[in-house]
C-alpha cells in the first residue's frame, strides 16, 4: 500500500513539474521571435555590425540596435558564450557581460544613465569578433 501511495505521489509531483516547464517554454518562445524578422524592434536605430562570430554564419545572424534608453542585441543562432562589451569614444569600457547564446538569444542592456556621445559595441567569442558603432543623443 505504501509503495502505491508513494508512486502516486511521485507521479503527481512529476506532472506538476512538467506543467511548469511547458509554461516556461511557451513564455520563452514568444521572446525568441522578436528578432526572427532580422530587424530591430520599433524605436531602435540599427547598429551595423562588422565581423563574424563564426565563419559559417548568415548575414543576419546577429541583429543589434540602440535607442536613448538601451542597447538591443538578438542572436538568430547559437554562438555559445559571447562577451558583450560597450566602449565610449575614448576607449574606456563602460559595460561588459558574458551571455550563453544557446540559452539567451535576446539581450537588452539598459543605457539611460550613460552620457551622450559615440559608443562601440563589441561581441567576442571563441570563433570570432564583431563590432559596431552607435550614437547616444
Amino acid at each position: 500500500m505504501k509503495k502505491k501511495t508513494l508512486l502516486l505521489a511521485g507521479l503527481c509531483a512529476l506532472s506538476l513539474c512538467t506543467c511548469e516547464v511547458q509554461a516556461t517554454n511557451s513564455h520563452l518562445a514568444s521572446i525568441n521571435t522578436i528578432g526572427d524578422n532580422d530587424n530591430v524592434p520599433t524605436g531602435y536605430e540599427i547598429i551595423l555590425l562588422k565581423g563574424d562570430l563564426d565563419a559559417s554564419v548568415g548575414p543576419n545572424a546577429v541583429v543589434a540596435g540602440a535607442n536613448e534608453y538601451s542597447v538591443y542585441i538578438h542572436f538568430n543562432q547559437s554562438f555559445g558564450n559571447v562577451s558583450i562589451s560597450i566602449y565610449n569614444a575614448v576607449g574606456n569600457r563602460v559595460y561588459n557581460t558574458v551571455v550563453d547564446t544557446s540559452v539567451q538569444q535576446t539581450v537588452i542592456i539598459p543605457f539611460s544613465n550613460m552620457a551622450n556621445g559615440n559608443y562601440t559595441v563589441v561581441l567576442d567569442n571563441a570563433n570570432g569578433y564583431a563590432e559596431g558603432d552607435f550614437e547616444r543623443n
